[in-house]
């Protein structure tokens, strides 16, 4: 008895290492520091909220910052054949921080999944499970922070996806995906669960039309996939040259993707925005009815050899990339912010004198230009212009609006959001690389950025009713005019370390 179970146990343990026989893993990665002086305070990778106005004097300050956030390893599986097909695999793990890094001396970051995924390959098609880049995240700038031009002409999304990739003809190749649905924040919902109550805390009935109390959910759902699809030719027509130090031919591309969102109706009256003069005012209204919105994107890409290549040698050599989009809702695609991506659009007034109106997603376009010249194998400059624009939103008057809830919106203004909604991004980028090796790869970037504001706001105040100062004064920042735009720059210096 005893030897049969040593026979069942060892034959146990034969089974997972002859599996694993058959897999290969290999580590890959690299090292990076990150050095930056902003003009304004700027987060990491330029991109994460719009620049602060230039009236803001709490913001519009110099600041130097240091980390090693970027760096990033992953592993790559090489697995066993498959219905004449071979399997590989990726994992990659990048940073993300615990804590403010800028409070600890010891700058603590937790490691977090950003791709898993594998893959099946015959010699024309390629079939993938897993968490990757989308399809409209293949044409990076090559700048010196991670995810460049992000929200001002670069999307960037890492999502749980099927995708089938087939080519034909030689040079064509077509794909298509089905990919987790992006739901908006919470903070993009505009439905906080709370029951309506009358003076003395006693539920009262929400008014027609209006979902009940005990839907008590964020509000928004997406109850279908969303999908995207590519068609990219590429060939070699007078020569190559570099797309991140590679020799790369000519490349067109056309992009589309496609989901729904469902908003649910808020039962509380939702604190908005409207427009009012050289300010946004306040105003409460309730979103009647469930609402099914469309998120769309088209993107038409192109990288085209100026000073071509016939070799590996890149010395000499030129290019220029161009990246174009437009479409609405552009935050389930990775390029706008939940706080940019819809607005309010007023729909009428009950006789309780209570708001409604109708979500409206916000319609953008842009992309961005990229010019590379390599002077020598080791040496290259690397120029980029990005920018988005939000456009078709109603900013018109309406006389129903008109002094509704005393004097929160004296002008009647239809435009209504919950945010400080940007109105153009733009960003400039200018790097010189140096790789003297494989391995080491070094940059120094200048960098401007500019957000322009669908609304001029007045400077905030740093301090209201403090100390010898009576409720409603001001101590901190003199008044220095309503803007609607803030500038950024930045000297930033890097150095990667490939493994």
């Amino acid at each position: 008895m005893k030897k049969t179970v040593l026979i069942l146990v060892v034959l146990a343990l034969l089974v997972p290492a002859g599996a694993l026989a058959a897999t290969e893993f290999s580590l890959g990665g690299y090292i990076k520091l990150d050095s930056f002086w902003d003009s304004t305070q700027e987060a990491k990778n330029m991109s994460s909220t719009g620049i602060a106005r230039n009236n803001d004097q709490l913001f519009q300050h110099g600041r130097f910052n240091m980390t090693a956030q970027s760096t990033r390893f992953n592993f790559t599986i090489k697995g066993p054949k498959l219905w004449g097909a071979t399997t590989t695999g990726l994992i990659e793990i990048d940073f993300d921080p615990t804590q403010d890094p800028r409070q600890s001396n010891t700058s603590s970051y937790s490691a977090r999944l950003r791709l898993a995924m594998f893959r099946l390959n015959w010699p024309e098609t390629e079939l993938m499970f897993g968490q990757y880049h989308t399809m409209f995240c293949e044409y990076s700038p090559e700048d010196a922070q991670d995810t460049p031009l992000n929200n001002h002409g670069m999307a960037s999304g890492r999502v749980p996806q099927i995708r089938l990739t087939q080519k034909f003809a030689g040079d064509w190749t077509v794909a298509a995906a089905i990919l987790k649905p992006y739901d908006p924040s919470t903070t993009d919902a505009a439905f906080d669960g709370q029951v309506l109550t009358a003076p003395g805390g006693a539920p009262v009935a929400p008014p027609a039309g209006v979902q009940s109390a005990s839907v008590g959910l964020p509000g928004q759902a997406s109850e279908i996939p969303h999908f995207d699809a590519k068609i990219a030719y590429e060939k070699d027509l007078w020569g190559k040259a570099a797309f991140f130090g590679r020799p790369r031919g000519f490349t067109a591309q056309v992009t589309a993707g496609w989901q729904q969102i469902r908003y649910r109706a808020n039962t509380a009256a939702q604190a908005f925005g409207t427009f009012g003069q050289n300010a946004y005012s306040t105003n409460t209204g309730f979103q009647r009815g469930q609402q099914y919105l469309d998120p769309w994107m088209v993107q038409a890409n192109l990288f085209i050899p100026v000073l071509p290549t016939y070799s590996a040698n890149l010395a000499g050599t030129a290019s220029l990339s161009a990246q174009w989009f437009i479409g609405s809702g552009l935050n389930a695609f990775g390029e706008a912010l939940d706080s940019d991506a819809s607005w309010f659009q007023f729909t009428g007034i009950d006789p309780n004198g209570r708001i409604f109106f109708n979500r409206k997603l916000t319609n953008h376009f842009g992309g961005y230009l990229q010019g590379q010249y390599y002077f020598t194998n080791q040496w290259f400059l690397n120029a980029a212009w990005g920018m988005q624009r939000s456009y078709g939103v109603e900013t018109g008057t309406s006389a129903a609006l008109a002094g509704v809830q005393g004097a929160n919106n004296p002008f009647g203004y239809v435009y209504a959001t919950l945010n400080d909604q940007t109105k153009l991004w733009q960003e400039f980028d200018l790097t010189l690389w140096y790789r003297p090796i494989e391995a080491l790869k070094f940059g120094l970037q200048y960098s401007y950025g500019r957000t322009d504001y669908l609304q001029k706001v007045n400077n905030p105040q740093s301090l209201t009713g403090v100390g010898p100062f009576a409720p409603g004064q001001v101590q901190g920042q003199p008044n220095a005019g309503a803007k609607d735009f803030g500038e950024a720059h930045r000297l930033q210096f890097v150095a990667f370390m490939f493994f």
